[in-house]
């Protein structure tokens, strides 16, 4: 638009000069070479210049101040990526094959958001959020009380969705999905007495399994506690605590342990999550879960299966559990936390490790289901996912629409003067070789001593002098000095062809 305003421009001022102005040479000049500095240039035409050259650097400076919108269009993923969305427990684009096989490394990718965006740091803590709240990729803190982790797309399409944006692009995927939840279980509130007594007999079914009780001193006369099923087996109860530290080589016994163990059920459920894959990475930005579980076949990966998570995770409950212990054992965070450990730990460990087992079944076992695929098993399953395609874009404003019509307005207006000014004996190859070619050279003498400089010592005058016989007709260009001529040009007659 500036290269269009800048070809019209031009001949208007000239024509302007010829017809209203003073018609001085050096007012030619400066229009022309567009030089609002120009030597003896008129007053007016140094302003009109200047406020011309500044236009389009106004123009770029305010469209700067509408920055921040964005245009979001609807697309189909599969047109784009050229497969179908599949969702899954996966890790996210470039930790998939982090942890040798262990999960942690998955664990605390996924809970360091959420800590990050939940700890006091050095100040009054956040309030629980009412309502869901995403955090990270994947975590989903659904009430105070329980976390879904949520199934994410696969990989190799995050990857490819990043491929085709641009720095500030976007797309925001909404898809529903599965998810592993950890939900706090109120036996404990209900009934104390029946809690400790029903978890004393858990708790020394676990003490005669490898890894199904462990403990982790903390160093600080506290430590974490972990309880469950012994593996393989049903890992869909999880107890989590902490307790007293009996020391770094004893664990505090069952009885105990009760008062501290805290019961947390863990099961897939149907869930809802909406992301955002920008070229830096894949963000959950909200979702919801109905509460609704699934099949007892999709259960499978958590209620049998041999995920021995206190082998592999008491240096990270640590961690993440353990400012509760002292800092912030007033806390009311604290439920939300265990809850999100506990359903990171075990969806953490099942990416990790190999469920061909699971998928095969034990024929020896009545309750296994036999020859299941990753879809059976709720591992891997296409999903008809909603995608939209995010582009940044000026804020819509009134102000922005006047911004944007200025030059198409200045164009037009200058188009319809020129045409209005059309019998000025002026055209749009107005210049050097056209005043050459029609001047007078008796008055050249009034230009002596600018051949090099190009400055004039006075102003002077170029006057125009349209003449003509018959049909045809050329145009006379006279320098005099102002003083000696009449002030107005000539006009061009109709039907005349002026060369």
């Amino acid at each position: 638009m500036n290269l269009c305003l800048g070809s019209v421009s031009p001949t208007l001022f000239l024509l302007l000069e010829a017809r209203f102005g003073s018609s001085m040479l050096q007012n030619y000049d400066g229009i022309l070479r567009n030089k609002p500095l120009s030597s003896r240039l008129g007053l007016v035409w140094r302003l009109v210049l200047g406020l011309y050259l500044a236009l389009p650097l106004g123009l770029s400076a305010s469209y700067k101040s509408f920055a921040g919108g964005e245009s979001a269009m609807m697309v189909n993923a599969a047109t784009y990526t050229g497969n179908t969305s599949y969702y899954g427990m996966f890790g996210p684009p470039g930790l998939q094959l982090l942890g040798q096989n262990t999960g942690v490394s998955l664990f605390s990718n996924a809970t360091l958001p959420f800590a990050m965006g939940t700890s006091s740091q050095k100040g009054p803590e956040p309030p629980v959020p009412k309502h869901a709240q995403a955090y990270g990729f994947n975590v989903l803190m659904l009430n105070d009380e329980s976390t879904a982790i949520l199934d994410i797309p696969q990989p190799s399409y995050v990857s490819a969705v990043q491929g085709l944006l641009g720095g500030r692009e976007s797309w925001n995927i909404t898809a529903p999905v599965f998810a592993t939840v950890a939900t706090f279980n109120h036996s404990k509130t209900k009934n104390e007495d029946a809690f400790e007594s029903n978890f004393e007999d858990f708790c020394e079914a676990a003490e005669d399994s490898s890894g199904a009780y462990t403990h982790k001193s903390m160093l600080n006369e506290w430590a974490v506690g972990l309880v469950n099923h012994a593996s393989p087996g049903d890992q869909s109860l999880q107890y989590v605590g902490l307790s007293p530290d009996p020391g770094i080589e004893h664990r505090p016994s069952c009885s105990e342990f009760s008062h501290y163990a805290q019961p947390y059920d863990v099961n897939r459920q149907f869930c809802k999550g909406t992301w955002s894959i920008t070229r830096g990475g894949i963000q959950l930005a909200n979702g919801s879960c109905n509460g609704t579980n699934l099949a007892p076949t999709q259960q499978q990966i958590i209620t049998n299966n041999s995920l021995f998570p206190g082998v592999w995770y008491m240096s990270s409950l640590v961690e993440f559990l353990g400012p509760f212990a002292v800092e912030r054992n007033e806390s009311k965070w604290v439920r939300s936390y265990m809850a999100t450990g506990i359903a990171a730990m075990l969806w953490s460990r099942i990416i990790a490790i190999d469920c061909s087992s699971i998928l095969q079944g034990s024929h020896d076992d009545p309750y296994m289901f036999h020859n299941l695929t990753y879809k059976d098993a709720g591992l891997i399953y296409p999903v008809k996912d909603i995608a939209v395609h995010i582009r940044p874009t000026l804020r819509k404003s009134s102000w922005l629409y006047f911004l944007l019509a200025t030059q198409p307005l200045l164009i037009i207006g200058m188009l319809g003067m020129t045409l209005m000014l059309h019998s000025t004996p002026l055209d749009n190859g107005f210049g050097l070789i056209s005043i050459l070619s029609g001047i007078d050279r008796r008055g050249l003498d009034v230009l002596a001593g600018a051949a090099l400089s190009g400055e004039l010592v006075r102003t002077v005058k170029l006057t125009m002098n349209p003449l003509h016989d018959d049909e045809k007709g050329t145009i006379q260009y006279d320098v005099v000095l102002p003083s000696t001529v009449s002030p107005h040009n000539g006009r061009l007659a109709p039907k005349i062809v002026y060369h």
